[in-house]
């Protein structure tokens, strides 16, 4: 990948800010940046005391069980479509 093809950007999450680079669009990026912080926000609201650490990782924790969530939710769509199509056939 050629450097002119990656978007860079400077997002802030949780108070520090992050350099992103990636072929995804600026608007993307943001976004993915913004779901990020807000939850490490959402987590912290529940527990003052966690250090910036333990929040990253609770929140990626939680990231991978939507992530986990949706992949088996995907999946099960899948096998009833091809079911479908089995049965048209």
């Amino acid at each position: 990948m050629r450097d002119e093809e990656k978007n860079k950007i400077t997002v802030d999450i949780y108070g520090h800010q992050y350099r992103m680079v990636g072929k995804a669009s600026v608007a993307h990026l943001r976004s993915v940046a913004h779901y990020v912080d807000e939850k490490m926000r959402f987590i912290a609201n529940g527990n003052a005391r966690l250090d910036t650490s333990k929040l990253a990782v609770l929140s990626a924790l939680n990231i991978a069980d939507e992530f986990f969530q949706l992949k088996q939710e995907y999946e099960e769509l899948l096998r009833i479509l091809e079911e479908e199509e089995k049965r048209k056939e």
